[in-house]
């Protein structure tokens, strides 16, 4: 009997979602924008760029869309939030969100159990 030949699974493309789509409390990080380099710049030199995972205060289309990067929290119009888009992320800590788990090698944890 001839092997079969499969073709690989492809990897599914991570969810991305206007900013304005995610709700109160939710964590993300930006995954792209649809920005002017401009919007880019004022943006990064305020901390949100292509790797900040930030959490949602106020969201919603009706008013200013309010983040947290760290310590501090940025209002963004509802038009430039829109073309913001994110990844959603389910991470307790900013960290994890930035490095994207697809494609990060598996490190043991310093707080496992000792061999030997």
């Amino acid at each position: 009997m001839a092997p079969v030949m499969t073709e690989p699974t492809p990897t599914p493309e991570p969810v991305r979602l206007p900013l304005t789509q995610l709700r109160r409390g939710d964590r993300a990080m930006v995954s792209a924008s649809s920005l002017t380099d401009d919007d880019k710049a004022v943006l990064r030199a305020m901390g949100l760029d292509e790797h900040a995972t930030f959490t949602v205060c106020r969201a919603g289309s009706g008013g200013p869309c309010i983040i947290q990067v760290d310590a501090m929290r940025l209002g963004l119009s509802p038009d430039l939030a829109r073309r913001i888009l994110t990844r959603p992320c389910e991470c307790p800590e900013s960290s994890c969100c930035a490095v994207d788990q697809a494609q990060a090698p598996t490190a043991p944890r310093a707080d496992g159990p000792a061999n030997g």
